[in-house]
């Protein structure tokens, strides 16, 4: 592709794709990402710090465009207007046919958040722009009281840094075959109305979550992985469906383990899981954690994620792909999507610890994220941490809340507080 043309489009990177192709009402692939100030937020300066961060972030400033092989960004003169949240977290954004910004900015009381249709940008990316967001409200909120020099914006690659395709950068032609197998358990339960998905949102110690974890052994989104599949476990599956795997959906963030600055999707995407049908009647939780931390170890070295790089790529650079007319290649696509999906039973997204410069601590109280549960992924748990703030937001798209209680209730058992911070859609004592 020359420079001339790059500067008037970008092809939708390799994990892109797919999002035009399935997205729509009950499956939005919208995700929010989310800074809890202490104070109430200005919706005139939050405009400000919006078209400021614009300026070294314009990779965001697109909309979808329908070719006759794949869809493509193009940039675009609109311009984002913030507006107090008025619609339910996660709504669609991605219309097909509609030129309009694939991100929004809301805020409510002393909340910030950027929603942010998936096929624009992933979790490591789109934080890099609400980090700017926050930076320059908090310059044009506080510049008389915040000490100089200033530190130095978030996000100080250049545009082109930003705007790479990383997976094209990474790309070696052989492939290698899909870590998707076989048809996972699907959580059962009543299902909300179409749209509406329930929230519960709860904050524990970072040190605290991370001293349990160490006992074991095991990274934080091991043990979080394997809690998440003993309260599936636990609440929501009959003994009929025993025999069934229960697996968890783990995004990895690419740039821990290949050089890249783009805020562009540049993830890998791994699934493990645990048959309860095994499941010893003491030390459940060492069972599990044994298992998901022995597969999450092998899915995330660098040479098995580079392996699945070139295996999504060369499925996307084949002739028969590349020449296929975009509304067959987007059955295939949806299709495709669809028995992934049901390899798994739900989702947990771990977007780590979150830092801005500590002159801003006195002013930023947490950062939260938060994921859009499909009809396959009924059950979704984003978690973030901000200082000793570590915060777990479960999203779901059935009334039943079983599992999310029997998951809070065992790490209080285990010493930690944990304190409800969003209780939406549930009106019963949860701990």
């Amino acid at each position: 592709m020359s420079s001339a043309r790059q500067d008037t489009w970008y092809q939708l990177e390799n994990a892109a794709n797919l999002f035009p192709a399935v997205s729509g009402d009950k499956n939005t692939n919208v995700f929010r990402l989310s800074c809890e100030l202490r104070e109430l937020v200005q919706k005139d300066l939050l405009q400000q710090a919006v078209d400021t961060a614009l300026r070294s972030f314009p990779y965001f400033k697109v909309v979808m465009r329908r070719g006759l092989f794949w869809h493509y960004l193009e940039p675009t003169d609109l311009s984002p207007m913030v507006e107090q949240e008025h619609t339910r977290p996660c709504s669609r954004i991605f219309y097909k046919g509609v030129k309009d910004l694939l991100f929004r900015v809301t805020y409510y009381r002393k909340r910030i958040n950027l929603e942010v249709f998936h096929a624009i940008s992933d979790g490591g990316g789109a934080l890099e722009f609400l980090k700017a967001i926050v930076y320059h409200y908090l310059v044009l909120a506080h510049k008389d009281s915040l000490p100089p020099p200033l530190p130095a914006p978030p996000g100080g690659s250049t545009p082109q840094q930003k705007a790479e395709d990383s997976f094209e950068r990474y790309y070696t032609p052989q492939q290698k075959d899909s870590v998707f197998k076989q048809k996972a358990y699907t959580i059962g339960g009543t299902l909300l109305p179409s749209g509406h998905i329930k929230v519960i949102e709860a904050r524990v110690s970072t040190k605290g979550l991370l001293a349990l974890a160490k006992q074991k052994g095991v990274t934080i989104t091991s043990y979080l992985a394997a809690l998440l599949l003993l309260s599936i476990y636990h609440e929501l599956m009959p003994r009929r469906a025993l025999g069934k795997t229960v697996g968890v959906t783990v995004p990895v963030d690419l740039r821990g383990h290949f050089t890249s600055r783009s805020t562009r999707n540049f993830f890998s995407v791994v699934g493990v899981g645990y048959r309860f049908s095994q499941l010893p009647e003491e030390n459940q939780l060492d069972a599990v954690l044994a298992s998901i931390s022995q597969q999450l170890t092998h899915h995330t070295r660098s040479d098995a994620l580079a392996q699945r790089i070139n295996y999504t790529m060369g499925i996307q650079k084949h002739p028969a792909a590349r020449f296929t007319p975009l509304f067959i290649k987007n059955m295939v696509l949806k299709a495709a999507y669809q028995k992934a999906e049901a390899c798994t039973t739900c989702a947990l997204s771990n977007l780590g610890r979150i830092t801005m410069p500590d002159c801003f601590d006195p002013y930023i109280d947490r950062f939260t994220c938060l994921l859009n549960p499909t009809s396959h992924h009924r059950l979704k748990l984003a978690v973030c941490s901000y200082g000793d703030q570590l915060t777990l937001s479960f999203s779901s798209v059935i009334a039943e809340t079983g599992a999310q209680t029997w998951f809070l209730r065992y790490l209080a058992e285990q010493g930690l507080d944990v304190v409800i911070t969003c209780n939406g859609g549930y009106d019963h004592e949860i701990l």
